[in-house]
């Protein structure tokens, strides 16, 4: 009895090889929201591709296409020969203006599963939510208010107690020291009240729709003298010349220079001091990237940069990137920063579209 043959005609979801029939379990992976990219290290290329992760890399990443997508979620590229469970843990990567989330699991030296989402929004979230966290801790702040403001005025207290007991005994130029000192002192925590004002500064925020080109040409009319006279070249990019935003514009410009006053002072031992100011409008967002050629930070001062009272200049307040923090959180924005030692720094705001846009 002759056995008769079978014809295959169909091709399998995920190695793409001929099948006899279609395969449930892949028939489900194609259809769930969670992206799912099997690659082939040795081969360097992509054997399946849902269509959730086709859709989270349209217009970006070509589907299948093995270099892009190891660039960026296996960088760097895990050996061939060593599978690795380090990988597996979560990460994050940004993609334009999108922050993409990703796990990736080795399933042997050769083959690795790599499982992708995107993130932006709980990203935004958390962010915000971190923001009001920090500005609701008033235990903590009080605390350095009062270690903050304390300091001065002791140093005051005590420099007026020493001159008032040697004040017969001092001449005229000691006397003119010691209250120059204990003046300076009170110049210091003038300051720190000034900064603390800002706390409060628009609690009724005027939300609107902003160009964001004429936004910022206004600033920079109002600076630019000042960033000449230090030797400083701004220069702008505007992406499309359209980017409307949605915030307070008043807040927006104490957010703007706070940071450019920020970069101004990491560009002070810098040859060739440049600042530049780049507007994109992408997802429903804003985005307002500064970026400067100064100095950086190191690993540490960026951790610190949101904590209160935390500062690197002789006289700073340590409340400068808390309070732009605050304020975009109250304008549903987010700051992210980029910096490394001797590489410059890069601030990008995300603040939401303009609700008239065309």
């Amino acid at each position: 009895m002759r056995r008769m043959q079978t014809i295959l005609t169909k091709q399998c979801p995920i190695s793409r090889a001929l099948c006899e029939g279609t395969c449930l379990y892949a028939e489900i992976l194609d259809k769930i929201s969670l992206g799912i990219i099997g690659v082939d290290v040795q081969e360097q290329k992509v054997f399946y591709q849902n269509e959730q992760a086709r859709h989270l890399f349209r217009g970006t990443i070509k589907p299948l296409d093995y270099g892009a997508l190891s660039s960026l979620l296996l960088q760097p590229d895990p050996a061939p020969t060593a599978g690795r469970r380090d990988w597996e843990e979560a990460r994050s990567v940004r993609l334009g203006s999108r922050i993409i989330g990703y796990t990736s699991y080795s399933v042997s030296d050769r083959y690795y599963w790599i499982y992708v989402s995107d993130i932006t929004e709980k990203e935004r979230l958390s962010s915000i939510a971190e923001a009001i966290n920090i500005m609701n801790n008033t235990g903590y702040i009080f605390s350095g208010i009062r270690h903050e403001l304390g300091n001065p005025i002791n140093s005051a207290k005590m420099t007026l107690q020493v001159l008032r007991k040697n004040l017969q005994k001092y001449d005229s130029g000691k006397v003119e020291e010691y209250l120059a000192q204990a003046l300076g002192e009170m110049d210091r925590a003038e300051y720190i009240l000034k900064a603390l004002k800002s706390f409060g500064l628009y609690e009724k925020l005027r939300l609107e729709d902003i160009s964001m080109k004429s936004f910022t040409d206004k600033l920079l009319e109002m600076i630019s003298r000042d960033f000449i006279e230090k030797g400083i070249q701004i220069k702008t990019i505007y992406r499309t010349g359209h980017e409307t935003g949605y915030a307070d514009p008043r807040a927006l410009q104490q957010v703007m220079l706070n940071l450019l006053t920020n970069a101004a002072d990491a560009l002070t031992e810098q040859a060739l001091p440049q600042i530049s100011i780049s507007v994109s409008d992408l997802d429903a967002r804003v985005n307002i990237k500064v970026h400067d050629n100064g100095r950086g930070m190191s690993a540490s001062e960026l951790k610190n940069l949101f904590r209160p009272f935390y500062t690197t200049k002789d006289h700073g307040t340590g409340l400068g990137m808390i309070i732009v923090k605050n304020m975009l959180a109250k304008m549903k924005g987010t700051i992210e920063v980029e910096s490394h030692e001797n590489s410059g720094t890069t601030v990008i705001l995300s603040l939401p579209r303009g609700r008239n846009r065309k």
